[in-house]
This record gives structure tokens, sequence and C-alpha cells, in this order.
């Protein structure tokens, strides 16, 4: 028994290590938003960011130093990490040129990939070498056990044959059978319980949290792969289609951002996504302009079948304000109400004070990629969605579930 508890400890020791590799990740993936951040408004967070980082790397080191893969990580780490340093300052230095920022950009994103696989290789190293390895002892020994139970039924059994043999025990016999057969069943469904239980929670969610992250980082692989190619297209609307759908594909990387950072899986909070999802519209346009951001949101959290679809109605509208709405003007208001819950039906108003559209026409009939994904996608949230009267180009989604209890 002490064998099997020094085995289950040392379980929870490789659990608590995941989620420490999870915020290292995450940390890493912060500080290249914070690069974002400084490049875009000038601050200079990176710095104290990098910092961070390193204090939080030399505590993972040194809480898990005898984990496999833990002993080499720092040094792998700091090459990433001084080049990321290295490079936020050219980028720095190249402040104002978009041409000359491209390339040490570019170099800065492909650094921090390569130090989240080098905690990602550290974290299947984790897995294999460290749970996967505890894991298939503990079973070993749990089927010893199933071994041991099983022969001292078998006794049992015997045992109450051969009371069974003397007729002044027959009643007795019987009543031993009853509770022989009891107890096995009791203890298989005890074995399998055991065994259905052997990943635990916390490893559960370190696995799905692992998932959401991987496809986060390869949605981020198809992002980069979309804008490469579009450098290689030359025709100014084939281009826009491409910044299009590198926004779109990024709206759906924040939602699975997002949802390995909370605390709570399926519940993701809706204020810092909606915040990375403008932020990330005003950095991929380049918004020179004077905007006010009109926005409030009264739903805390929401899960990931309503934040997807949701977020990427969000980037519709809002790149569209960002194209369209505030041609010829200096100022603006882009507006984001969001109201209700995700079980009582949902209610939003979005949309800018700009210039409007031209015609209603191409809302109740639309001829364009975006606006028919405006409507495909309030479908998918179950709700209709309505073109408001001016000023400027305004809508309001309201869930059917809203609507009929209102009616």
């Amino acid at each position: 028994m002490s064998r099997t508890h020094a085995i289950q400890d040392r379980i929870g020791h490789q659990v608590d290590l995941l989620s420490s590799l999870s915020d290292l990740n995450a940390g890493i993936n912060q500080l290249g938003i914070v690069h974002r951040v400084d490049i875009n408004t000038g601050q200079d967070g990176f710095p104290k960011e990098l910092v961070s980082l390193r204090t939080k790397l030399a505590e993972v080191v040194l809480r898990h130093k005898e984990e496999p893969g833990i002993s080499s990580l720092p040094s792998l780490l700091d090459k990433q990490l001084n080049a990321c340093d290295s490079l936020h300052k050219v980028v720095r230095a190249y402040e104002g040129t978009v041409t000359g920022q491209r390339m040490p950009e570019a170099v800065f994103q492909l650094m921090v990939q390569r130090a989240q696989k080098q905690v990602d290789r550290v974290n299947r190293s984790v897995h294999e070498q460290g749970i996967g390895q505890q894991t298939a002892e503990l079973s070993a020994r749990w089927d010893e056990a199933q071994l041991i139970l099983i022969l001292a039924c078998l006794f049992a059994v015997v045992f109450a044959l051969l009371v069974g043999m003397a007729r002044r025990l027959l009643v007795e016999s019987r009543e031993r059978t009853a509770e022989l057969a009891k107890a096995t069943t009791d203890l298989e469904r005890t074995n399998r319980d055991l065994r259905e239980t052997m990943l635990s929670k916390e490893e559960k969610e370190v696995m799905i949290k692992e998932i959401h992250h991987r496809v986060k980082n390869n949605l981020q692989i198809v992002r980069s792969l979309i804008r490469f190619q579009s450098e290689q297209v030359t025709d100014t609307k084939v281009k826009e289609l491409f910044h299009e759908c590198i926004n779109r594909v990024g709206a759906m990387a924040l939602v699975h951002e997002q949802t390995y950072l909370s605390k709570d899986l399926a519940n993701i909070d809706v204020g810092p996504y909606l915040d990375s999802l403008v932020r990330d519209l005003v950095y991929a346009y380049n918004v020179d302009k004077d905007l006010k951001m009109d926005i409030d949101i009264q739903v805390k959290t929401l899960s990931v079948d309503t934040l997807v679809p949701l977020g990427l109605l969000i980037n519709e509208v809002i790149s569209n304000s960002f194209k369209y709405a505030f041609v010829g003007r200096a100022t603006g208001t882009l507006i984001v109400h969001l109201q209700g819950s995700e079980s009582e039906g949902l209610r939003m108003r979005i949309g800018d004070d700009g210039v409007g559209l031209k015609s209603r026409d191409g809302f109740h009939r639309p001829n364009s990629l975006g606006m028919d994904l405006i409507h495909t996608l309030a479908g998918q949230l179950d709700a209709d969605m309505h073109l408001l009267d001016g000023p400027g180009t305004q809508y309001e989604l309201v869930s059917q579930k809203l609507a009929r209890k209102v009616a």
C-alpha cells in the first residue's frame, strides 16, 4: 500500500507540473501579446513580462527538477527568450516603419512558437515517461490485487462447497454462497470504478487544456500560412479576401486560447476574449482614426460552442465598420452591447455610427460572403439578426429563446 501511495503522490506531483507547464506556455503567449501591445501603443511592458516569465521558469525548474525533461528546459528556453528580447528591441527601433518591422516581427513570432514547442516537448515527456509509466505501474498493482481477490473468492467457494456436503450446515452454506456472490459483485464493481477513476479529474482537465492549446497553435499556424500566401498576391481584392480569412481564423484561435487559460473549461470569460478580439482587429486594419469604444458586456461567461460563432459574427461586423463606416471621417464610435445568458437567451446590439449602408437590400438579400456569413452565424446561435435604423450601421441579434419568452 505504501508503494501505491507513493505512485499516487508522484502522479499528483506530475499533474501539478503539467499545470505549471501550461502556465509557462500561457506566459510565453502573454509575452508575445505584451510585445504587440508595446509596438502598437508605445508602452514598455515587455522587459517586466520577460523577467516575470524567467522567474516563473526558475520556480518550475526548482520545484520539479527531478522530473523528465525539466533539467534541459532552462538552457533551451534561454536561447529563445534571449532572441525574443533582442528582436523586440529591433522591432521597437523600427517603430513607425512597417517594412522594417515585418521581418524581425515574423522572426519574433517564430521564436515564441519555438519556445512554446520546447515547453510542449517537456509536457509530452512528462506524459510519456512520467504519468504514463506511473499509471501503468499502478494498473499492474490493481491487477495483482484483483487476482488476489479472485483467488480469495475461489477458496471461499470451495470452502462453501465442503460445508454444503454436511446436511447440518446446508442452510448456513446457502447463506454464505449468497453473501459471497454479493461480495464478488461489489468487488468487481469497485475494481471497475477504480479503473475508470484512475485518470484523475485534474489530469483530465490538463489533457483538455492541452487539446485546446494545440488547436489554438494549429489555428495560428494556419493563420501564418494564409498570411505568407497573401504576400505572394498582388491583386488588392484577393489580398483583402486573404486578410478577412486571417481575421476569421484568428477569432477562432482566440476562443481556444481563452479556453486553456480559463480555470473553468465549460465557461469562458467573455470580457477578455472580446478585448483581445477588438485589439487584434485594430492591429490588423492599422486603424489611424480616433474611435471610441461603446462596449457594455453584461454576460460573464459562455461555452465554446456559443463563443466561436459569436466571436466570428462580431469579427465580421467590426471588420466591416473598420473598412467602410468611417471613410472620410477622423472620429467615430464602435458599439458592442451584450446581455442575457446562454440558458435564457442572448441579446446583442453591434455596429457603428458611421456613414451607414447605401441600401438595406444588401442585408435582406445578401450578395457577399461577409453578410451571408453573418446570417449563417446568427442561425448557429439560434437567433435572429435585424438591421436597425441609423445612425450608422447597427444590428440587433435576439435569441429565439428570448424572443419567445418576451412574446
